[in-house]
C-alpha cells in the first residue's frame, strides 16, 4: 500500500508544480495562492463529506500557521520558475530534517555532499530570475521541514479531516492577507482567466498531501520527504519538454544529484 501512494505521490506532485508554475505566471503570488489552496480545502472538504467520516480535526491546528508560510512561499517560487530549475529544490527539505539530528559519518557526508553538488549545478552561473526562486523555495523547505515534525506527531486521526481542518486554516490565514493587502479581487479575477490550471493546482494540491499524510503512518517523515524529491526529476522533464525550457543535461545531472544525496541520507536514516 505505501508504495502505491508513493508512486501517486509522485504523480500529484509533479502536476502540482505545473499548476501553480502556469497558475501563478506573471501574477501576484499571494491572490494565486489562494486560489490554489482554497480550491483545495474545497475538494477537501467535499470529500471529507462524501466519506461520512469527521470533517474537523484539531490536532491540524497547531501547524496552520506553520504551512501557510511554507505554502505561500513553495507556490511564489513556482510561479518565479523556471520549473525545470526552482522545481527540483524541494529535495533540500530531506537535508534540513536530517539536520534536526545529524549522524551518519562518511555516508552521511556523502550525501550532504552531493545534494550541495547538484545545487550548485542546478543553480550554477547564470541562473538569473531562477536565483530569486531557488532562495524562496530553501525559506519554504524551512518552514516545511517544521510541518512535517508537527505531521508526524499529530496526523493520527482520519487524513481527509486532518488534511480539511490544515487546509482550510491555512486558506483564511491566506484569505485575511490577501484582503488586507486589497488582492482579493486579483484572484477572482485569476480563477477566471485560467479556471483549468486553477482546478488542476487545487486537486493535485490536496492529492497530493493526502498521500503525504497517508505515508507518514507507514514511513518516518524524513523517508517521505527524501523519496519524493524524485519528483524533481519529473518536474525537470516537464520543464524542458513541456515547457521548452532547455538546457536539459546540465539540469537534469543537478536534479539527479539532490535526488541522490538524499536517498543517500535515507540509508543513513532508515536503522534509526
Amino acid at each position: 500500500m505505501a508504495w502505491i501512494l508513493y508512486a501517486a505521490r509522485l504523480l500529484f506532485l509533479s502536476t502540482e508544480r505545473l499548476a501553480f508554475n502556469r497558475l501563478g505566471e506573471r501574477r501576484p503570488a499571494l491572490p494565486a495562492a489562494l486560489v490554489a489552496y482554497l480550491g483545495a480545502a474545497v475538494g477537501l472538504f467535499l470529500a471529507a463529506l462524501a466519506s461520512g467520516g469527521p470533517l474537523v480535526d484539531a490536532r491540524a491546528l497547531p501547524g496552520v500557521l506553520v504551512y501557510s508560510v511554507s505554502f505561500t512561499l513553495y507556490f511564489w517560487a513556482l510561479a518565479v520558475g523556471p520549473l525545470s530549475v526552482v522545481g527540483p529544490w524541494p529535495a533540500a527539505t530531506a537535508l534540513m530534517l536530517w539536520l534536526w539530528h545529524p549522524h551518519g559519518g562518511v555516508l552521511a557526508l556523502g550525501g550532504v555532499l552531493s545534494i550541495i553538488a547538484g545545487g550548485l549545478v542546478l543553480g550554477g552561473p547564470g541562473a538569473g530570475q531562477a536565483s530569486t526562486g531557488i532562495a524562496i523555495m530553501l525559506a519554504s523547505d524551512a518552514a516545511l521541514a517544521v510541518g512535517r515534525e508537527l505531521d508526524r506527531q499529530r496526523a493520527m486521526g482520519p487524513p481527509l479531516a486532518y488534511a480539511f481542518t490544515l487546509f482550510a486554516g491555512v486558506a483564511v490565514l491566506m484569505g485575511l492577507l490577501v484582503t488586507a493587502t486589497g488582492g482579493l479581487r486579483t484572484g477572482f479575477a485569476l480563477a477566471r482567466e485560467r479556471p483549468l490550471w486553477a482546478a488542476l493546482a487545487a486537486a493535485s494540491n490536496g492529492s497530493a498531501y493526502l498521500t503525504l499524510v497517508g505515508l507518514l503512518r507507514h514511513w518516518a517523515p524524513y523517508l517521505v520527504e527524501a523519496l519524493s524529491s524524485a519528483a524533481g526529476l519529473i518536474t525537470v522533464g516537464v520543464g524542458i519538454f513541456l515547457l521548452r525550457e532547455g538546457d536539459g543535461p546540465r539540469k537534469a545531472a543537478g536534479a539527479g544529484l539532490l535526488s541522490l544525496g538524499s536517498a543517500i541520507l535515507v540509508l543513513v536514516e532508515a536503522p534509526h
